[in-house]
């Protein structure tokens, strides 16, 4: 085991996009009364063929790149955090979403060590509902 490991990257919208949007991301700090904000199960997703990276937190870029989500910041979400603890192991963050029901997007990704590299071999997600989870387990 490899000890001392641990990376995070927050990406400001300035940094990344190199623009600016009119449109404000909704603050989700507070709730309005009568709002419940709740996460719903991470559910498994697919994963894309991508070649081997020298390091983990590279894998984990090429994994966002090639993700819907990687041309999104400053126009779907306004903040992307990246947590690595442990090289295997790593949590995307997508915030402040401009959407009425989902307010944020969880990615746990789970990294091997190959004998060409670093490859994201799994990939669970999960919303944080804005208003509240549903009986359906969906965001209301």
């Amino acid at each position: 085991m490899r000890r001392g490991w641990q990376a995070t990257w927050v990406f400001p919208v300035s940094l990344l996009a190199g623009c600016a949007t009119s449109a404000s991301a909704p603050d989700d700090r507070t709730a309005p009364e009568g709002w419940d904000p709740a996460p719903t199960a991470f559910e498994a997703r697919a994963v894309p063929s991508l070649e081997p990276m020298v390091v983990p937190g590279a894998a984990v870029m090429e994994w966002l790149a090639a993700s819907r989500w990687a041309s999104g910041l400053a126009i779907d979400y306004a903040g992307l955090e990246i947590d690595q603890p442990r090289p295997e192991h790593a949590e995307v963050r997508l915030t402040g979403l401009r959407d009425d029901a989902v307010s944020a997007y969880e990615f746990r990704l789970g990294l091997d060590e190959t004998e060409a590299g670093w490859v994201v071999r799994s990939v669970e997600r999960r919303a944080i509902c804005r208003r509240g989870l549903g009986d359906s387990g969906l965001c209301l």
